[in-house]
C-alpha cells in the first residue's frame, strides 16, 4: 500500500492549485499578459499534459457577482447558476465540434468562469449609473468584448485553434451578453411594493417602478 508520506496533498488531490489561480485571474484583468499552455494544462507525474480543470475560481468569481448584484437588491444566484450551466454545455458542445483536439466539459467551464471577472466589476458599477445611460452602454460593450477576447485566447491555446479565434469569439461573445443583460438590468418591482420602497426611502418615483437607489447617476 502507499504510506501517508506518499500521498499528495489534499488541495493536489482536490485539483485546486492557487499558483494557476492566481495566473489565470492576472492573465484575464490584464490585457497584456500573454495567456500560455503552462497556464491551460498541468503535467502529471509521468510528464503528460493533463487539462487543468480548476472550478474553485469560477465558483468564486460566480459568487462575487452574486453579491455585486446583491448590491442593488437583486438575488440572482439560481439565474446565475442556470444560465452558466446551460451555456457550458452549449458551447462545450460548439467547441467539441469546431476542433480536432477537442475540450474537456470541465476546462470549458474553467474557462468561461474566469473570464466572467469583468462582469463582476460591471454589475457593481451598475449600482451608480442608470442602465440605459450612455456611460454603461460603453461599459456594457467594452466588458462584453474583454471577457470575449480573452476566453478566445484561453480556448485557442487549449484547442490549438489559433486560426479559429473569430470563430469561438461569436457564441462565446452571446454567452457573455447574457451575463451583462443580468447584470445590468433589473426586473420589475411587482406592482404595489413601490410602496414600501418609498416609505423606507430606497425608491423614486411611483408605486410599481423598478428598484432605483436615490445615488444613481443617470448619465
Amino acid at each position: 500500500g502507499v504510506s501517508i508520506e506518499d500521498e499528495p496533498p489534499l488541495l493536489e488531490e482536490l485539483g485546486i492549485d492557487f499558483t494557476k489561480i492566481y495566473q489565470k485571474t492576472v492573465s484575464v484583468l490584464n490585457p497584456m499578459v500573454r495567456v500560455t499552455e503552462d497556464m491551460m494544462y498541468t503535467r502529471n507525474q509521468e510528464g503528460k499534459l493533463e487539462p487543468d480543470n480548476d472550478l474553485a475560481g469560477p465558483i468564486l468569481i460566480a459568487l462575487m457577482l452574486g453579491a455585486s448584484m446583491m448590491l442593488r437588491g437583486k438575488l440572482h444566484f439560481g439565474y446565475i447558476y442556470g444560465l452558466g450551466v446551460v451555456g457550458c454545455t452549449s458551447l462545450w458542445l460548439v467547441m467539441t465540434l469546431m476542433s480536432k483536439r477537442g475540450i474537456d466539459i470541465y476546462q470549458t467551464a474553467s474557462i468561461l468562469g474566469y473570464c466572467l471577472l469583468p462582469m463582476v466589476l460591471l454589475a457593481f458599477f451598475s449600482v451608480f449609473f442608470s442602465a440605459t445611460g450612455p456611460i454603461m452602454t460603453v461599459l456594457t460593450s467594452g466588458v462584453v468584448g474583454w471577457c470575449s477576447w480573452r476566453s478566445s485566447d484561453m480556448f485557442t491555446v487549449s484547442m490549438e485553434a489559433h486560426n479559429e479565434k473569430a470563430l469561438i469569439a461569436y457564441p462565446v461573445g452571446l454567452f457573455y451578453a447574457g451575463f451583462a443583460l443580468l447584470a445590468v438590468f433589473e426586473a420589475p418591482v411587482p406592482r404595489g411594493a413601490g410602496r414600501g420602497l418609498l416609505r423606507s426611502g430606497l425608491g423614486a418615483g411611483r408605486a410599481g417602478d423598478g428598484l432605483v437607489p436615490r445615488y444613481r447617476l443617470s448619465w
